[in-house]
């Protein structure tokens, strides 16, 4: 296999993982930092320190008990709020099945 060959696979390999830590964000409610370079790295453990010490988590009891499995969508909003305040949460859950 010639090397670029190996610089391709190499490619599409770190795009795969892109893409999944993207689905993983998106799916969890989280953020996903891209860094390129050692000191983009540091500035974004400097985003999520900073970000740590401004979140919030919210717990809740559904009032659809069914233990079915299905997924239950949730909506979180914010009301009354500066300009700079940001919800980031995942879609949904699926419920416990019995």
């Amino acid at each position: 296999m010639g090397q670029f060959e190996k610089m391709q696979i190499s490619r599409d390999l770190y795009n795969l993982a892109r893409r999944e830590m993207d689905e993983l964000a998106k799916t969890s409610g989280g953020k996903n930092f891209l860094a390129q370079s050692l000191q983009d790295a540091r500035a974004a453990f400097a985003r999520v320190a900073t970000e740590i010490g401004t979140q919030y988590s919210l717990g809740y009891y559904p009032t659809n008990k069914a233990r079915d499995g299905k997924f239950r969508a949730i909506r979180v909003e914010l009301q009354g709020q500066k300009e700079k305040a940001q919800v980031r949460a995942r879609e949904g859950y699926f419920a416990p099945k019995s």
